[in-house]
């Protein structure tokens, strides 16, 4: 029979109840904390706005089913408008001209606003945080073949009620809601990648 020593038991339980604790505080001043909010990407300019206006490729793009990560793929290439059609293989009424599937790209690294947290919002958190999204397109005859795409932007994220004030900005949104990735231009500058590459990505049916 292993014998557990008293004072190691009742240490054990002060660090667990502790970690509990901080867990369910931190979970519940993360409504009390104010909002946040984070920078868009910058505005296309106008040699960039003619290339992207009225753009279109004549291309049904297929995700296979249960791929890592394919949801994503397929909300972020429609939200461009590029494509005939973006969707689950098997959703698709014909077969795709050429398959997409996720890449993994820079993400943020979690992070506890302790002071934003103790003063309830009054004193924001100020951080960069990487927006990006990337995907390779390729054939569906021969997978090999590959053309890969991604756009990266870093965004300024605030936690505190000051974000409040700061999402009256044209170039600041409220995170509440939606993500600066799930903006206008964010696709705008998503649709600008594709485009780089758009002769590349039309090869791949050939």
């Amino acid at each position: 029979m292993v014998r557990i020593e008293e004072p190691r038991m009742k240490v054990w339980f002060s660090k667990t109840m502790l970690v509990m604790f901080l867990g369910v505080t931190t979970s519940g001043l993360t409504g009390c904390v104010g909002l946040g909010c984070g920078s868009l990407p910058p505005s296309l300019d106008s040699a960039e706005r003619a290339k992207v206006k009225d753009a279109h490729l004549n291309l049904t793009v297929g995700v296979s089913t249960n791929a890592a990560g394919g949801g994503v793929v397929i909300t972020q290439l429609r939200r461009t408008r590029l494509f005939d059609a973006v969707d689950y293989v098997d959703r698709l009424h014909h077969p795709p001209q050429v398959l997409a599937k996720w890449e993994a790209t820079p993400y943020g690294t979690a992070t506890i606003p302790v002071y934003t947290l103790l003063t309830l919002g009054i004193i924001p958190n100020t951080l960069p945080e990487p927006y990006s999204f990337g995907c390779s397109f390729y054939s569906p005859r021969d997978p090999e073949r590959t053309v890969r795409v991604e756009y990266l932007y870093y965004s300024r994220t605030t936690l505190g009620w000051v974000a409040g004030f700061m999402a009256l900005s044209p170039n600041i949104v409220l995170t509440l809601w939606r993500g600066p990735d799930e903006h206008a231009r964010f696709s705008d500058h998503l649709s600008l990648a594709i485009l780089n590459h758009s002769e590349e990505i039309l090869n791949l049916t050939k």
